[in-house]
C-alpha cells in the first residue's frame, strides 16, 4: 500500500484537528480544507495524486503475478536461480508481460545466430556421413582414452571438423606425422625406423634440395633408431 493510500483510507484522527479527508473545523463554526503536509506540491488535493499514480501505472504498465516464459523456451532453464533473481527483480520494478516477451525473444534470436545447423553440417559431408562418422568413432575410441575420446568427439560440430580429424587418422594410418623442429625428444610418434626409411627413398631429391625436409627426415629416424646414432650417406 502507498503512502498516500495509507493516509487517505485511514479512520484515525490526525492531530489539531485534521482528519484523515483534510477537512478541519474553523473557527468561526465552519469548515475549511487543510492541505497535508505529505502531499507534493504539483497536486491540488490528494485525489489528483491518486489519479496520476493510476495513470501513471497504465503507462508503465503492471507486473504479473507470475511471468510465462514460453517466449524463451528454446533457450531458457526455469530452474536457474539466477534466472529467477532477475524475473524477481522485474517483478520489483513492474515489468509488464509483453516486455518480458520482447527481450526473451530477442536474446532467443541473438542465441540462435551462434547454433549450428548439425542437418546442414551433415549434408556437406556427403551421402555417406554416417559412414564416415562411424569410422571416425570407432577409431577415436580405439586410441583414445575415455576423458580425451569426450573432450574430441563432444566438441567437433562441423563438417570442417570432421575433416581434419579424418586428415589425422590418415595421417597416423600411415605413419606420416612430423615432428616439428624443436620437439626432438617425442618418441611416441607412430613411426617407424622402415617407414622413414621408406619415405626418405620416395623423396630423396627433396631430401637432398631442401635443408627444413632434410633435418625432419633426420628428426624423425634419430627419434625412432634403438641406438640413436644416425649417419647421413648422402653427406
Amino acid at each position: 500500500m502507498s503512502l498516500f493510500s495509507a493516509v487517505i483510507e485511514s479512520d484515525e484522527p490526525q492531530s489539531d484537528g485534521v482528519e484523515a479527508t483534510g477537512i478541519q473545523e474553523s473557527p468561526e463554526g465552519g469548515v475549511e480544507l487543510v492541505r497535508p503536509d505529505w502531499l507534493p506540491e504539483k497536486y491540488k488535493t490528494p485525489e489528483d495524486l491518486a489519479k496520476a499514480y493510476g495513470e501513471l501505472e497504465k503507462r508503465l504498465g503492471t507486473a504479473p503475478k507470475e511471468y510465462d516464459f514460453s517466449a524463451g523456451e528454446s533457450w531458457i532453464d526455469s530452474e536457474y536461480e539466477p534466472f529467477n533473481e532477475m524475473a524477481d527483480f522485474a517483478k520489483s520494478k513492474h515489468v509488464p508481460q509483453d516486455v518480458m516477451d520482447k527481450m526473451l525473444s530477442t536474446v532467443g534470436k541473438y542465441l540462435d545466430e551462434f547454433k549450428t545447423d548439425m542437418t546442414e553440417e551433415r549434408a556437406k559431408l556427403g551421402d555417406n556421413a554416417k559412414e564416415r562418422l562411424e569410422v571416425l568413432n570407432n577409431w577415436a575410441k580405439a586410441n583414445f582414452s575415455e576423458a580425451a575420446f569426450a573432450g574430441l568427439t563432444e566438441n567437433m560440430k562441423t563438417a570442417d571438423s570432421i575433416v581434419a580429424l579424418e586428415e589425422v587418422r590418415a595421417k597416423m594410418l600411415n605413419s606420416e606425422t612430423r615432428i616439428p623442429t624443436g620437439n626432438e625428444d617425442v618418441t611416441d610418434s607412430g613411426l617407424s625406423l622402415e617407414s622413414v626409411q621408406q619415405e626418405l627413398t620416395d623423396n630423396i631429391d627433396k631430401y637432398k634440395s631442401d635443408p627444413v625436409y632434410r633435418k625432419q627426415i633426420q628428426q624423425k629416424i634419430a627419434s625412432v633408431s634403438k641406438d640413436g646414432d644416425f649417419v647421413d650417406k648422402h653427406y
